[in-house]
């Protein structure tokens, strides 16, 4: 599974943020990005969180009917 971050709101605007990971939830990658995020956060910012999508190559298992 392809999980992006989603970037951080300040003072009202998103800005966004580059980290793209091909792994699964709990992956140290992932925690050590949550953390950096959630660190960084104030009363003026907060993180969004994470987004997922299927890895390339992988199929949903629909025919798209």
């Amino acid at each position: 599974m392809i999980i992006t971050c989603k970037g951080s709101k300040k003072n009202g605007i998103v800005e966004k943020c580059n980290f793209l990971y091909d792994g699964n939830w709990g992956d140290s990658k992932i925690v050590d990005h949550q953390i950096f995020h959630e660190s960084t956060q104030n009363k003026n910012s907060f993180w969004l969180g994470f987004d997922t999508s299927l890895s390339l190559g992988k199929f949903s298992g629909r025919d798209g009917k």
